[in-house]
């Protein structure tokens, strides 16, 4: 009789097992995009393609999590990718699956769609930052707000720099001269991850590129357009020469939104700008306004304030993001963040393990 209960009991545990190991399915680049134009991305799902993060699928892979984990902790990167109405139960079964490894969830720059998912399933939040987005309707060079911009504008073009656009596949030498640009512009300065993206050729290989040339046709900027497969372009890896003019930047991003536009994209994200307008009402709360003192700070090294002013000029509007965490000490939750996002990028080898059940494996792992 002990011995049958005992059977039951490590037979019930490994289906448990091995239901959870499935949810670590690994869809290559191909499927993955697939998955993506069927259902849909977000504002970060195209950083899937840097290949760092782990694929958490629900049972029915309905729903896909991108996540990486830095200490006892699963780091999120966005909101679940998927159907809308599964949603909610992938964020259940994300915490089922947090429990069983004994580790914290953690949803890292949420939109204010789900807010009501994460509370009931028990999350906290807090105010990261804001994404700038340009809905290209409303986008215009008219008027005195414009000036500067159209002042770039006409200058570059009118000395004979040149825009386009160039879809993959690329060949070697554009992405062996994008490389150079790249590497001069980090300088002494190592690449991050996580939530930002990083060179790569087998990344930037994924996306349409913009380049900007001189009248010699060599490159002094580039972005890498990436989408989520709805009606908005994100402006993605931005580089620049050391070597290119003033106002190169501003001349990129406009022609990007005429080429968007053109293109039947409703809007453009410029991605997020950290820590914007956080805690700066007599409200906040005490966590955030301790945030608004790193953004008044800190900015000369992280330039935050810069990065605010320069999307400003072409941001239409802004959505916030969050942060959405379980009971913690949130100093240092921030901190593990912050060195995730810092630490040494390597792609994660795709290695799919599931657990089968039989009666002779059973037998072998019994205690009698």
């Amino acid at each position: 009789m002990i011995f049958m209960k005992n059977l039951i009991a490590y037979s019930q545990k490994q289906r448990t097992n091995r239901g959870l190991s499935e949810n670590h399915l690994f869809l290559h680049d191909d499927q993955l995009q697939s998955f993506l134009k069927e259902k849909g991305g977000n504002h970060v799902s195209h950083l899937i393609l840097l290949k760092d993060k782990k694929q958490f699928w629900t049972k029915d892979q309905s729903v896909l999590i991108v996540y990486k984990q830095i200490f006892n902790k699963f780091i999120v990167l966005g909101d679940p990718i998927g159907e809308e109405s599964n949603i909610q139960l992938a964020i259940c079964e994300f915490n089922e699956f947090c429990k069983h490894n004994k580790v914290k969830p953690i949803f890292y720059q949420v939109s204010p769609r789900y807010m009501q998912f994460y509370h009931d399933a028990g999350f906290r939040f807090i105010k990261l930052g804001e994404e700038a987005v340009t809905k290209l309707a409303d986008f215009s060079l008219v008027g005195k707000k414009r000036g500067k911009l159209r002042t770039s504008i006409n200058k570059l073009l009118g000395n004979g720099f040149t825009f386009r656009v160039i879809e993959p596949p690329h060949c070697p030498k554009i992405l062996a001269e994008l490389k150079t640009i790249s590497d001069s512009w980090l300088g002494n300065a190592s690449e991050k991850g996580f939530s930002v993206v990083s060179f790569s050729k087998d990344y930037v290989s994924c996306f349409p590129i913009a380049l900007l040339q001189d009248p010699e046709e060599n490159i002094v900027a580039f972005a890498t357009l990436a989408t989520d497969y709805k009606q908005t372009l994100n402006i993605d890896l931005m580089r620049k020469s050391i070597h290119s003019p003033n106002g190169t930047m501003d001349v990129l991003f406009v022609s990007i939104f005429e080429w968007a536009r053109n293109n039947g994209y409703e809007n453009c994200s410029l991605g997020m700008a950290p820590l914007s307008n956080v805690g700066n009402s007599k409200d906040s709360f005490i966590s955030e306004k301790v945030i608004r003192l790193v953004y008044l700070y800190g900015n000369n090294r992280y330039n935050f304030k810069g990065l605010k002013e320069f999307k400003s000029k072409f941001a239409t509007d802004w959505e916030p993001k969050y942060l959405a965490y379980k009971k913690t000490f949130l100093p240092i939750l921030l901190l593990q963040i912050v060195l995730l996002i810092n630490r040494k990028q390597q792609p994660l080898e795709p290695i799919i393990k599931k657990s089968v059940i039989t009666v002779k494996n059973i037998f072998s792992k019994l205690d009698f």
